[in-house]
């Protein structure tokens, strides 16, 4: 075997999003699974935002004569940007029983509200033989 002979990787994949309690899958209106469609760690698009923060960092640092001081926030910030930056589409219902269209600031919103969808989606990103074909 060799290490070409492992396998491509996939520009992204639907996470399948799960009851954070029970781990039962969760299911729109029609009976659809509810989804989130992310891009991996060896996609371009992640690749180039994560390009764009560290470039950020990089001039931040050169302005401030090489000394990069970086709160919690503006790590934690990034660390969301990313993430809402690399989710291209889903397929979920937030409230009633029409799906919800998706847009950045929707997944921004719901990230943030419910943490549990976002450690979902991350927790799936970082497991990078998802992406593996």
């Amino acid at each position: 075997m060799s290490l070409k002979d492992i396998g491509t990787f996939k520009e992204t994949i639907d996470v399948e999003l799960m009851h954070p309690v029970t781990g039962e899958p969760l299911l729109n209106g029609d009976k659809s699974q509810m989804t989130v469609t992310v891009h991996g760690p060896y996609s371009k698009l992640y690749k180039k935002i994560m390009h764009d923060q560290q470039n950020r960092r990089l001039m931040k640092a050169q302005r401030t004569g090489g000394k990069l001081n970086l709160t919690a926030e503006e790590i934690e910030a990034s660390a969301l940007d990313l993430l809402v930056r690399c989710t291209t589409d889903w397929n979920v219902t937030l409230e009633g029983d029409d799906k919800t269209k998706f847009s950045s600031e929707a997944v921004r919103e719901t990230y943030i509200e419910l943490p549990w969808v976002r450690e979902q989606v991350d927790a799936v990103i970082a497991d990078t033989r998802a992406f593996l074909a």
